[in-house]
């Protein structure tokens, strides 16, 4: 999952980030003397601050109301787990997808038929708590969901990250601009354009599949209990883009 977070500087603002002054708007003479166009790039490594986690529910009936009907209560009972490990102001609960189809099988004479219903529901839980992603699985294989659908970290941006690396990479475009323009016998005149964007990567796993629960007697429970599912989530990478045109005169 990216989220891009996209901020166009005006000119004003460049000014007060590194103490220069130029007009915005430019004259003619400054169009004809040329610009030059720079890029710089940045990324910095950040904890995540946001989890979410996908747990299944997948069972089977001969009967399609029987298996939904079986699929609700262990679905139920799996939220009203979570209910109990999670509060309200850091977390979400949803069921994020149901659906139930049949399984055909061939019979001795070729025909295909109905064998079995399946059903299957999709319980995600999102949370600001990073230290509560291991119990939340722990808790949701306990209750009854067969499989987790999904792992993903990621940073939600409050932008701090951002406005730290715009003006250490503003200001190293313009030193590049400097150095470009004495080299050509010439200096600058101001900012032609300028933009920022600033990119956020989750961290995906590959998810955890797991047995049957209720194949999981009552000691192994205990058992699993007494050792958390180890979690580790990583670092995710926050990228910084700066375009910048300079006039010279």
């Amino acid at each position: 999952m990216k989220k891009t977070v996209v901020l166009y500087l005006i000119i004003a603002s460049l000014a007060i980030i590194n103490n220069i002054s130029f007009a915005a708007y430019t004259s003619d003479s400054k169009k004809d003397a040329g610009f030059i166009s720079l890029y710089t790039s940045k990324t910095k490594d950040v904890d995540p601050n946001t989890a979410k986690v996908t747990f299944a529910v997948e069972n089977t009936s001969s009967d399609a109301q029987k298996a939904s009907t079986e699929n609700n209560e262990i679905s139920n009972k799996i939220i009203n787990a979570l209910k109990l490990v999670t509060t309200d102001k850091t977390d979400i609960i949803k069921t994020t997808n149901f659906s139930i189809r049949p399984i055909y099988s061939n019979t001795a004479t070729g025909k295909r038929v109905i064998k079995n219903y399946m059903a299957v529901n999709s319980v995600s839980v999102e949370t600001k708590d990073i230290k509560k992603v291991a119990k939340l699985i722990d808790t949701a294989i306990a209750a009854g969901a067969n499989r987790t659908d999904g792992l993903y970290y990621s940073y939600e941006n409050d932008k701090s990250v951002c406005y730290e690396l715009y003006p250490e990479l503003i200001k190293d475009l313009k030193m590049q601009a400097s150095i470009l323009a004495q080299s050509a016998g010439t200096t600058l005149d101001g900012v032609k354009q300028l933009n920022a964007s600033c990119n956020i990567d989750s961290i995906a796993s590959n998810g955890r599949f797991f047995a049957n629960s209720k194949a999981v007697n009552a000691m192994d429970m205990v058992a699993e209990e007494a050792i958390p599912t180890p979690i580790e989530s990583g670092k995710v990478k926050i990228r910084v883009n700066v375009n910048a045109d300079f006039y010279v005169k």
